[in-house]
């Protein structure tokens, strides 16, 4: 009897969650300033982990030095097969508060959105993180390093600035661009203008 128990359990364990068979990435809260931690746990537990980060300069007393920063404070995110198993082994590492979704269950995000965010940060532009998306006009880059890469375009401090937002969770990141190196997006709910 207990054989056939464990049987059944494990058989539980494997189920993917209702709706999902492939794998996908997922985004985790963390513990304040324990993104790098976490990601290395998670990676040692098997799962793939990408941690977006910005280099800072920051300041001491004494010197001054560049380090690198979570581009999204507070997040990371974690690519696995959406079984109850790697959901649990996920939400039992220290340092994770939670994973991000609705309805009971995570949310995957967009691999365009992930895939946005790397180049993005890999193109060697000036990237800075921001608080929340400003209404503008969605755009999709033309040329340059960030060729093909789309984002909402917003003007900060007389500069315009493509931002990539992750849409789970209320943090974005932009890059400085100019207006001749992107194109609108046709929204068919409404007309956009760049002034």
């Amino acid at each position: 009897m207990g054989e056939a128990c464990f049987e059944l359990k494990s058989q539980v364990s494997e189920m993917p969650i209702p709706g999902q068979l492939s794998p996908a990435w997922y985004s985790v809260q963390t513990v304040y300033r324990c993104e790098h931690r976490v990601s290395r746990d998670l990676a040692t537990k098997g799962f793939e982990t990408y941690l977006p980060v910005l280099p800072e300069m920051h300041q001491w007393k004494d010197r001054r030095k560049l380090i690198e920063v979570p581009a999204f404070s507070g997040y990371l995110f974690v690519h696995y097969e959406p079984s109850l198993r790697n959901r649990v082994k996920v939400l039992e590492t220290s340092g994770i508060v939670r994973l991000l979704g609705g309805n009971h269950a995570p949310s995957p995000i967009p691999e365009a959105e992930i895939e946005a965010v790397r180049r993005i940060l890999g193109s060697g532009e000036a990237c800075n993180r921001c608080d929340a998306l400003t209404p503008g006009s969605m755009v999709r880059v033309m040329r340059g390093p960030l060729a093909g890469v789309q984002g909402r375009l917003v003007r900060i401090k007389n500069s315009l600035r493509l931002v990539v937002a992750i849409s789970i969770f209320s943090q974005a990141i932009s890059a400085e661009l100019g207006l001749n190196d992107v194109e609108a997006l046709h929204d068919r709910s409404r007309t956009h203008s760049f002034d």
